[in-house]
């Protein structure tokens, strides 16, 4: 009897979940709480462990057709003064390719569809049942050998769960966009690399991101209290601090999506059959770029580990504990990141961050099938 999976969000790491569980055999049904599967912010970092997961999905070709691979990362002042700089691939030959969010989700939408995975959209999770249901709103239950929590940071599972959580919010926070590659200022081999320029003063920071030929991810980064990311935003404050960055930031969307940086930290990732992943349970500051690389290698190991026992309860048990070290240490150099987040002259920069933890769960790569 082929054994079934209820899974509460269609994102990354939701997604990844349900195609490898739908591909390994299982019947298995996404659950959306909007009408169709969107993604927030704009542009996404993708280190080898995600791209090892996105190549086990069949994926990668398409998810890198278009995509940027920079040769460097700098740090620069706000006025274009280099302070740090760091080659690309990193250390041992750590990839690093940029995209926009859109692609990638589109690559696992396709994905999942080709595996038969069932997205259900305007299905609300509200609830889950240790012995193996998800509640959505409308009183409706979904009974399954395997229940998964993806939904996010707000997860309504997690709460209704009783899961211990310890939720940090930083003061930093950041409102992300992408613009067309035609603003870009031009000339200098600069605008092909990444770089993160900062004003250690105000304490603003603007990363500049290519994805592919055609649009540029820009994350402007501040203090939440900062007059600067007063909706609607004036792009006049941005222009002044980063004089080089005026043709990118002279039209800025007037109420862009800000987000906060926030951890999140769980005793457990597992009530009964009910497993938790993603941010719902490992949610990290986007200081490493690690948050969907993590998503995507921690979910598809929960699929093979599930797959792979002979009971749910127990494959649940041993991912967590194959998995949880490496997690665990990319959030803490993920939380330690936001220290160096505004990097002036004389500054520890690139030099003091990342660490040795980052570089390992960079290039992990999860079990094998049956591992």
């Amino acid at each position: 009897m082929r054994k079934s999976a209820e899974i509460a969000g269609a994102g990354f790491a939701g997604l990844t979940v349900a195609t490898e569980l739908a591909r390994l055999g299982w019947r298995v049904q996404v659950h959306e709480s909007a009408d169709r599967p969107r993604t927030f912010g704009a542009g996404i970092f993708l280190w080898d462990n995600g791209l090892h997961v996105l190549r086990e999905l069949g994926v990668v070709d398409r998810v890198l057709a278009g995509c940027h691979e920079a040769v460097l990362w700098e740090e620069r002042t706000a006025t274009g003064e280099r302070i740090g700089v760091r080659p690309l691939a990193a250390r041992g030959g750590l990839r690093l390719v940029t995209l926009p969010r859109h692609r990638l989700m589109t690559s696992l939408l396709s994905a999942a569809g080709e595996a038969g995975v069932r997205v259900r959209t305007r299905s609300r999770a509200v609830g889950a049942d240790p012995d193996g249901a998800l509640l959505t709103a409308g009183g409706h239950r979904w009974e399954a050998d395997l229940v998964v929590s993806a939904e996010g940071i707000r997860s309504a599972l997690r709460v209704s769960l009783g899961v211990p959580t310890e939720h940090v919010v930083f003061s930093a926070g950041a409102c992300r966009l992408l613009v067309p590659w035609g603003r870009v200022p031009g000339g200098g081999d600069m605008w092909r690399q990444y770089v993160n320029f900062s004003d250690s003063r105000s304490r603003r920071r603007v990363l500049y991101v290519p994805c592919g030929n055609e649009v540029v991810y820009l994350l402007l980064g501040a203090e939440e209290t900062d007059p600067a990311l007063r909706r609607p935003l004036d792009p006049g404050p941005w222009c002044a601090t980063f004089p080089p960055l005026r043709s990118l930031l002279s039209e800025l969307p007037p109420r862009p999506r800000f987000d906060r940086y926030e951890a999140l930290r769980l005793t457990a990732w597992s009530v009964g059959r009910v497993g938790l992943v993603g941010d719902a349970a490992h949610a990290m500051p986007p200081t490493l770029g690690q948050g969907a690389g993590t998503a995507l290698s921690n979910s598809l190991a929960l699929a093979r580990s599930v797959d792979g026992s002979g009971d749910v309860q127990a494959g649940l048990r041993s991912w967590e504990a194959a998995q949880r070290p490496m997690v665990d240490l990319t959030l803490e150099e993920s939380v330690r990141g936001v220290s160096y987040m505004y990097p002036g002259p004389g500054s520890p920069g690139l030099d003091g961050w990342p660490g040795s933890a980052f570089d390992i769960a960079a290039h992990r790569v999860p079990p094998r099938r049956g591992g």
